[in-house]
């Protein structure tokens, strides 16, 4: 049941923190997961690192919001991607 606080309509949401239920705070939709999914697909190595570079503009998109630099790990994640499939060609 919703409830009010300070003037505006909070609604708890009882989920184990870190579980599947659990909303992202800055709703980051790469993960590094995701990067190495891309890095390890059957996809061709032109699709892969079209990906990667796709991922990295709409992280750099996103980096005005970035305050405390949270993305640079993944930054650095897309950039090591990129360079082994460079490497390979």
């Amino acid at each position: 049941m919703p409830i009010e606080k300070n003037g505006s309509i909070v609604d708890p949401v009882d989920v184990q923190i870190g579980g599947d239920a659990d909303i992202d705070g800055i709703a980051q939709t790469l993960t590094a997961d995701d990067i190495n999914a891309v890095l390890m697909s059957p996809q061709s190595m032109d699709q892969r690192l079209e990906t990667l570079k796709a991922m990295r503009a709409e992280i750099e998109a996103r980096s005005h919001a970035d305050f405390g630099n949270d993305m640079a790990p993944l930054l650095d994640d897309i950039d090591a991607a990129i360079a082994t499939l460079s490497e390979r060609f």
